[in-house]
């Protein structure tokens, strides 16, 4: 299989397979792949059961739904004796859970600009192995995942390196499994964090901010607004025309960003727009 992904003749250093393989590796954690007692790995009966060949974002929404499976990993901030803290995507759970709390409109984050320092300064011990993400080594497959679960977008500004909490692709991804039609904003937000766990509202950041003494470190929060990665990725899919928001009277809004003044009430989803 490792052949099949990577191809003679592709890259022929000694470690080129590492990456292929350690994605493989995941897969099965997780639940996309199994494999038999002689070793024969195939793809799992909760993807095959689509009977189809899967979108790029059929793809994607079924490796959220795996990764980010809470009935098979609980909560990843509260593990018991005895249970793995790496065991299925409870990792990737709790990396995702603190870099989507941190400051969308900051500046990108990278290993050794921004995200040591701030779990250092965020997280109750200086043991980085209590951190979200415990090393440069970690940071490598958090940063990996995170974009391709859409959880995570590289910078726009060409000068800065680095990653963005903007789950705009995540949450364009599980828009469709939503009602047509409009919403309240608080509503939708709670159905978006029940497709999206590590999301503001979600089981698992809930658990991790309880963790943290200074409280959710995420700016928008502490100014009772909107989390900024939420606000940010509907503000670019409002962009796109995959949805609309409104401001109707007398009825209980949000700020998505704390340098607006206005309040956010309503959510209409539109089919289609830019995908």
């Amino acid at each position: 299989m490792i052949e099949a992904f990577r191809p003679p003749g592709l890259n022929e250093a000694s470690s080129s397979a590492e990456g292929v393989a350690d994605t493989l590796s995941t897969f099965r954690a997780i639940g996309m792949l199994c494999s038999d007692t002689d070793g024969v790995i195939t793809v799992s009966d909760t993807v095959a059961a689509t009977g189809d060949t899967l979108s790029p974002k059929a793809f994607r929404r079924a490796l959220q739904r795996h990764a980010l499976d809470l009935d098979r990993d609980g909560d990843p901030w509260q593990t018991g004796p005895g249970e793995s803290l790496t065991g299925g995507g409870r990792d990737l759970l709790r990396a995702m859970s603190w870099f989507l709390a941190q400051d969308a409109l900051g500046r990108p984050m990278s290993w050794t600009s921004g995200a040591q320092a701030l779990q250092h300064a965020q997280f109750p011990d200086p043991d980085n192995e209590t951190w979200a993400i415990t090393n440069d080594t970690r940071w490598g497959p958090s940063a990996r995942w995170g974009q391709a679960l859409g959880l995570a977008a590289p910078s726009l500004v060409q000068a800065r390196s680095g990653l963005v909490p903007l789950p705009a692709v995540a949450i364009n991804d599980v828009l469709d499994e939503l009602p047509a039609g409009q919403m309240p904003i608080r509503e939708f937000l709670g159905q978006l964090t029940a497709k999206l766990p590590v999301l503001h509202g979600g089981l698992v950041r809930a658990s991790l901010v309880a963790y943290l003494p200074g409280g959710d470190p995420d700016p928008g929060i502490a100014q009772d607004c909107a989390d900024s990665s939420v606000g940010q990725a509907l503000r670019i899919l409002q962009d796109r025309g995959r949805l609309v928001l409104d401001t109707l009277p007398d009825a209980n809004g949000i700020r998505l960003s704390r340098f607006d003044s206005q309040r956010q009430t309503h959510v209409t989803l539109v089919r289609g727009g830019k995908r």
